[in-house]
């Protein structure tokens, strides 16, 4: 009976014990960098960011370096190489001159197709006067034009020299040079003094 109590208290000892020894060995212990196994002090700095030199990337070697800065931190983020970076940069460089001349252009044809829908409106609205009233303000241009030198300058841009109501102005203005002249050509010459001139204009200047 003493042997089947002391095989029993074993037994519950065992039971207790989950049955399997308790492993003390901290080799599963996950390590940190101030403990554990050691502790691993081998901790990776950052790399020095790559300097890129983009100068022969553009005509001149002029470089905004606000944008060379920007660009830089992306493509040391993709861990770009100085010859990756130049032609990227080239890349980059040739794809906005393009997109600027394309711009441009399409600014130039819309503005060419104005300046057309000017002189169209002119003839519509002039009818068969239109000749006529064109060299008309011709003559008015060649008036205008010995005071201002620059004034075929002027009419050229922004499609101006088209427009109906500058050719009708151009055109009365030849009118009223015209009258001018012939108003001139027609005034009898005048036989006074300049001293009876100023009498007739000015009479209470002069007593008598």
């Amino acid at each position: 009976m003493d042997e089947n109590l002391e095989q029993g208290t074993n037994n519950n000892t065992d039971s207790a014990n989950g049955g399997t020894p308790q492993d003390t060995n901290t080799q599963d212990q996950q390590s940190t960098i101030l403990g554990g196994n050691g502790g691993d002090t081998n901790t990776d700095q950052p790399a020095e960011p790559t300097v890129y030199d983009f100068s022969t990337a553009f005509e001149g070697g002029e470089v905004d370096q606000t944008i060379a800065d920007e660009f830089s931190k992306m493509l040391n983020g993709v861990g770009a190489t100085q010859e990756q970076a130049l032609q990227m940069a080239k890349f980059g460089n040739q794809y906005a001159t393009n997109l600027v001349t394309a711009y441009e252009n399409q600014k130039q044809e819309a503005l060419n197709a104005q300046y057309k829908s000017y002189a169209d409106n002119a003839r519509e609205v002039l009818g068969n006067k239109f000749d006529a009233t064109v060299s008309q303000a011709a003559a008015g241009v060649e008036a205008v034009e010995k005071t201002i030198p620059n004034i075929r300058e002027i009419l050229a841009e922004n499609g101006l020299g088209n427009r109906v109501e500058v050719i009708q102005l151009f055109a009365h203005i030849a009118g009223m040079a015209s009258e001018d002249n012939n108003a001139g050509n027609n005034r009898p010459a005048n036989d006074q003094s300049d001293e009876a001139i100023r009498r007739n204009m000015y009479p209470s200047m002069f007593k008598d």
